[in-house]
């Protein structure tokens, strides 16, 4: 059985996926955010591309680094739903008003939770930062809840909710990927000099 510095001596690799995932979530939410009169049609296009693009990279970074990272899973079921849900939302265009928001929230409570578990796992490794991690994780749950507290507050705020936790996904990836950076270049650095 491998010890957690075994494990992180094996580096974290592809860490930059996490790093594109961020990049993405942010575009979309950037992209989503000066667009507030778009339907909810294109709306749930342009977001179940980027899920479906976001999924297959962070599937990748999962199954790539099962073996360095003990929460692995965690990484790939939200590829896993990421992927599916974007899946669903591309062969059903007409998903209506109604249940598009349920959706999104359902998707943003889960992507909360995942965040809060990255940063507990940050904090066993004593990365510093680990609490902005925490940060994004209970914004994205508090979006979702007011999301589900009102669905029918229209097009405009949903847009706007969306857009804002987009953003807050993807500034939680892009942390994290130069976490998963440092911690590769901290543990490869103490290998190194216990080599010596």
């Amino acid at each position: 059985m491998n010890t957690i510095k075994e494990n992180i001596e094996y580096a974290v690799k592809h860490w930059w996926l996490s790093l594109l995932v961020g990049v993405l979530f942010v575009i979309a939410g950037i992209m989503i955010m000066f667009t507030p009169i778009v339907s909810y049609i294109t709306l749930s296009i342009l977001f179940s591309m980027f899920l479906i693009i976001a999924g297959v990279l962070e599937i990748i970074f999962a199954v790539r680094n099962k073996e360095n990272i003990a929460g692995w899973g965690w990484y790939l079921a939200g590829g896993i739903i990421d992927l599916v849900l974007g899946i669903y939302l591309v062969v059903n265009p007409v998903v209506s008003m109604a249940v598009l928001p349920y959706i999104l929230a359902f998707w943003l409570i889960f992507r909360g939770i995942s965040i809060i578990a990255y940063s507990m796992d940050l904090k066993r490794y004593n990365v510093k930062g680990w609490g902005w991690n925490l940060f994004f994780g209970i914004v994205a749950i508090l979006c979702a809840i007011y999301i589900f507290w009102q669905p029918l507050v229209g097009a405009l705020s949903i847009v706007y909710l969306v857009a804002f936790s987009l953003i807050f996904i993807g500034v939680f990836r892009i942390i994290l990927a130069f976490q998963l950076k440092n911690i590769k270049k901290k543990y490869t650095h103490t290998r190194i000099v216990e080599e010596i």
